[in-house]
């Protein structure tokens, strides 16, 4: 694929800027299985052997901040988290985000043969073998929701997946936290956390990944260390850290290539970091010679790519200061 097919594709903050328009569903559709082999398994059982006791007589009731086009709702539902009945957030601050999720939501339950109807334009209900899920689409950003009172009340868990390197979760993490019941669980995943690594190497990586960890922070500070941040957040009175560990992308060509979301991911990575250098007064040296030598990579197979994350499952445990 060309490089161009990429250009207006904004990016998870670990590779490009948040822009007004949000992310790009397709990105975020293509992310999916990457996240999936990312995404830590010890912390994951922690979190749903903490869930299952946290249950109460009523439905389970879950809000998912930043959600996109829901793959978090599918994969909670595709590795059994769910039992029982549930209420499920997926709350996005872009209206185009909570479209493209009711399609993809749609187009995923009928390929997996699961029962799920549709009672307005936000709200639908899916009934699987496990699970019965009244399922609310959310138009608020994280700040919103973290100040809002509805008529849902407060939650049993939390989920905040690659979103919280996009807002001042210093200031905004407490406020979501307090919308738990009093024994209510946090689950933080995808957290960037500093480290970027291409491979092959080249002379002027190290250079342009400082720059470009460098831009994340200018844009908001600490956003490319979220993950070691939070690390030491959740160890604040009224929470308990329950689980914590790494969730890396890890991406490597098989059999001389890459599976078609990975292909795009790759593309669009070096397209953003190029595009986000590329508008300051001094991009570094080399910039625009890396990015077709990394394209030329991937076309070739031959590009690897490492980035550091981190997941954490917390619980509260009382109140909050």
């Amino acid at each position: 694929m060309s490089k161009d097919n990429f250009s207006h594709d904004p990016m998870h903050p670990a590779v490009a800027d948040k822009t007004p328009n949000g992310f790009s569903p397709h990105y975020l559709a293509a992310k999916k299985t990457i996240d999936d082999r990312a995404l830590n398994h010890h912390v994951w059982e922690t979190l749903r052997l903490a869930l299952a006791q946290t249950a109460g007589p009523g439905p389970l009731k879950i809000l998912d901040v930043g959600a996109g086009i829901g793959t978090m709702l599918e994969r909670v539902v595709e590795r059994r988290m769910l039992t029982g009945p549930a209420v499920y957030v997926v709350s996005d601050s872009d209206p185009g985000q909570l479209s493209a999720a009711r399609q993809e939501l749609s187009q995923w339950a009928q390929k997996r043969g699961e029962a799920l109807s549709w009672s307005g334009e936000h709200q639908c209900r899916l009934r699987t073998a496990d699970a019965d899920v009244a399922v609310v689409l959310d138009l608020a950003s994280a700040e919103e929701l973290a100040d809002r009172s509805d008529t849902l009340g407060s939650f049993d868990l939390l989920i905040a997946h690659a979103v919280l390197d996009l807002v001042d979760f210093p200031s905004v993490l407490p406020r979501l936290l307090r919308r738990l019941k009093a024994s209510g669980l946090a689950y933080l995943t995808c957290n960037f956390d500093g480290d970027t690594v291409f491979l092959p190497e080249w002379d002027g990586d190290q250079e342009i990944i400082r720059q470009y960890h460098g831009s994340m922070d200018a844009r908001l500070t600490g956003a490319s260390r979220t993950g070691r941040r939070l690390l030491a957040f959740l160890q604040r009175p009224g929470l308990k850290l329950l689980a914590a560990g790494s969730s890396d992308w890890v991406i490597h060509p098989r059999n001389a290539g890459y599976a078609t979301d990975e292909t795009f991911f790759l593309h669009a990575l070096i397209e953003t970091v190029e595009r986000a250098l590329a508008k300051k007064n001094s991009p570094p040296p080399g910039l625009a010679a890396w990015a077709r030598l990394r394209h030329r990579q991937v076309a070739a197979g031959e590009l690897s790519l490492l980035a550091r994350h981190l997941d954490l499952v917390a619980r509260r445990q009382g109140p909050l200061p």
